[in-house]
């Protein structure tokens, strides 16, 4: 037997496409048209405070986009940073059925800003598959901080070897595994359901 009965998951790159990575940052600088090196600076400079919940959005885009005058609307952009979320249907059937089994505790354990941590889940109704979420902007801490895993234990009151961590980012699985917890690191989203096979779960 696995002796798991706990799994946590990060959410981009395993059940969604991630929400706001360089690629969708480099991907709105050519839909609107601005200086994308610039713009990056920004944000890596705030970043953290953004995703650790302490920067609103009203202050980020201020801070990263309209540092000056801009020919389209907050809303519009915004619109496109929701945009970029999509689903991964394969790897939502496995959390389908997980969930339907009632067999372990799910929870995510993921770096996102607010704004899009709650998009993201109300648009793809996250909240029906897990009972808790320990996102960067809800706990103030950013993996690959061993303090945001080990808060995921305290308070689920789970042991770390009961415990099975899923991420597409190898600092991540470090960390987790640093915290005593089972991890696998995952490259390819499609290898979730054989990977979790690989260490005994079931669905």
């Amino acid at each position: 037997m696995s002796g798991i009965d706990t799994l946590f998951f990060d959410v981009g790159g395993v059940y969604l496409t991630n929400g706001w990575d360089h690629i969708a940052r480099e991907k709105a600088a050519t839909q609107f048209s601005y200086h994308f090196d610039t713009s990056e600076q920004y944000h890596q400079s705030i970043v953290e405070g953004f995703e650790c919940g302490r920067i609103s959005l009203e202050d980020y885009l201020k801070k990263v986009v309209y540092f000056e005058k801009r020919d389209f609307t907050k809303d519009d952009y915004i619109h496109f940073m929701q945009s970029q979320s999509q689903p991964l249907e394969d790897n939502l059937s496995v959390l389908k059925k997980l969930a339907q089994q009632q067999k372990y505790t799910l929870a995510t354990i993921n770096n996102e800003s607010l704004m899009l941590n709650q998009y993201r889940i109300e648009k793809f109704r996250l909240a029906q598959y897990f009972s808790a979420f320990f996102s960067s902007c809800f706990v103030g801490i950013m993996k690959p901080d061993g303090l945001i895993f080990q808060r995921a234990l305290w308070i689920t009151q789970r042991k770390g070897e009961a415990c099975l961590f899923v991420d597409d980012r190898e600092e991540n699985v470090k960390a987790a595994s640093a915290c005593g917890m089972r991890a696998i690191h995952l490259q390819q989203p499609e290898d979730l359901a054989d990977m979790l096979r690989s260490e005994g779960v079931s669905f």
